[in-house]
């Protein structure tokens, strides 16, 4: 079902479920299968560095800026994004990507020209991005721009059954992106 629609997608479960295995299955079968997987991992970074990982940078924009960048949204053009650990993205990082996904527009650091994107959006956390709206830790406009739908994954201990099949298809996925 999360494979044949373009809705957003946000992954939830325990630390070792499977999502970033689940977001490149998603990605494989869905109608952007041929275009690029792009994953990002949210946690742990600075804004400044998160801005320039996400949207890129021009030469120049900062010591140490050397040549042109594409970011993430860029390169995932047409294909997927996948946002792990979003729940982790400070307020800043949040109010750009929402940008993004409200006008399908963004500036590269250092630069004053729009470019424009198209990418299905995945993210992943190990927590209820509801809670952490009400906790006030997450924006709420933001969480119902990404939750189109939500897919609650079960810990493995609970799957173990599945893991074969689930490391067969990671292991075809991996051969086809390398064939690319």
């Amino acid at each position: 079902l999360a494979a044949t629609s373009d809705v957003p997608v946000v992954l939830l479960g325990e630390t070792g479920t499977g999502k970033t295995l689940l977001a490149h299955a998603i990605h494989n079968s869905s109608g952007r299968a041929e275009q690029p997987f792009v994953a990002f991992n949210a946690s742990a970074m600075s804004d400044t560095l998160i801005e320039s990982q996400l949207f890129g940078h021009e030469r120049g924009a900062f010591t140490g800026a050397q040549s042109t960048v594409k970011g993430k949204f860029e390169l995932a053009s047409e294909g997927t994004l996948f946002l792990d650990e979003i729940a982790d993205m400070s307020p800043l990082a949040q109010v750009k990507i929402l940008r993004v996904l409200e006008y399908g527009e963004f500036e590269r650091v250092g630069s004053e020209h729009m470019l424009t994107c198209d990418v299905r959006i995945i993210c992943a956390t190990n927590c209820s991005l509801r809670d952490r709206v009400r906790q006030g830790k997450f924006r709420e406009d933001l969480y119902h721009r990404l939750n189109g739908l939500t897919l609650l994954i079960p810990s493995l201990r609970d799957r173990s059954e599945e893991l074969p099949a689930l490391i067969a298809a990671e292991l075809r996925a991996s051969a086809r992106n390398e064939g690319k």
